[in-house]
């Protein structure tokens, strides 16, 4: 029987909640049956820093599978040179993944050359602005292999990646994969929703449209954006219909980094209903109000088109993008 290899993940810590983290559970929870995993599990301030976390026995009973292996050493920060010497020196991976922004982590493409003498680094990774970031292509050419979240992305890193000078050798093609992430069809799916989960949602009230919005309130993901353009969806209903929708807002509505949004929606939408969603809930409980949605809104900046453009389950389901006021009042007419 062959040997499971091990793989050291760098990314942020796959039990929290950011995007990344999300992506990087999936990642790992769908191949322990192919590889065994340590992460380096990146938070801004981690109340674990240092600590090694084997959630070995958890997989096992939670996956089925009897040799599944999964270690976690939390930390503050992106780590550095120090712990992953540490960290390849104790736990003899036979590769590192690398999923966030490589700004983060420039210590690591520093002592790529030291690491890739017997490790080949990965990278799973997203750009989706043009144009072409040229300036990443040191990046680039650190790593023996990339992974491109969307076809914008693997468009961008092929042609980045055939920048040719004295210095720089050009990807081959093998280098450069297109590998978009999705969502779990065994999480996120058709369900019935508990009524009582519902009233708890929605106050209640039987709503003609619903739209839902889940991110962090900061200015990246343009909440405020998200009210303004809700107000002119609004504004451009029947005057019948006009208190028949709704918009969920899964977020914290006053965050240090981001903004008010109670005053915000008081401001520039008074009398709408937006909902503010503010306790943390479990897979099941978001799935729940993805099927109490009708449309799932994402105007964030600087990111991929996430998780969502997967998502086909919806009886009525839309996925919105900019400009949204315009896509809004396109679908609006049609509620059945």
């Amino acid at each position: 029987m062959t040997k499971k290899k091990t793989i050291l993940l760098l990314s942020d810590d796959l039990r929290m909640s950011s995007g990344i983290a999300t992506v990087s559970k999936e990642i790992v929870l769908g191949t322990l049956d192919k590889f065994h995993w340590v992460q380096l599990g990146a938070a801004v301030n981690h109340p674990e820093k240092g600590k090694e976390i084997d959630l070995g026995n958890d997989v096992r009973k939670t996956t089925g599978i009897k040799d599944a292996s999964l270690k976690i050493i939390p930390w503050t920060g992106y780590g550095d040179a120090n712990i992953i010497r540490e960290l390849i020196m104790r736990h003899q991976p036979d590769a590192i993944l690398h999923f966030t922004d490589p700004r983060y982590w420039r210590w690591l493409y520093d002592m790529e050359a030291e690491i890739r003498q017997n490790i080949p680094i990965l990278f799973y990774h997203i750009w989706d602005d043009l144009p072409d970031p040229d300036y990443n292509r040191n990046y680039y050419e650190s790593c023996d292999w990339l992974g491109c979240i969307s076809r914008q992305t693997y468009g961008i890193v092929s042609r980045v990646g055939n920048i040719e000078s004295e210095t720089i050798k050009t990807l081959e093609d093998w280098q450069v994969d297109y590998v978009p992430h999705g969502i779990n069809s065994n999480t996120y799916k058709p369900t019935e929703v508990p009524s009582d989960f519902r009233k708890q949602v929605t106050g209640g009230k039987d709503y003609k449209f619903v739209l839902f919005w889940m991110n962090r309130n900061i200015k990246r993901k343009q909440p405020s954006d998200v009210i303004w353009a809700f107000k002119k969806f609004v504004d451009g209903l029947p005057e019948e219909d006009k208190n028949e929708v709704c918009l969920i807002m899964h977020t914290a509505p006053r965050d240090k980094n981001g903004t008010d949004l109670f005053a915000v929606a008081d401001k520039i939408a008074p009398g709408l209903d937006i909902k503010f969603s503010t306790e943390r809930i479990n897979q099941k409980e978001l799935n729940y109000i993805y099927n109490i949605a009708d449309c799932t809104i994402n105007i964030a900046g600087n990111e991929g088109f996430g998780n969502g453009r997967n998502t086909k389950y919806c009886k009525r389901y839309r996925w919105i993008t900019r400009p949204m006021w315009i896509q809004m009042e396109c679908c609006s007419i049609k509620y059945e």
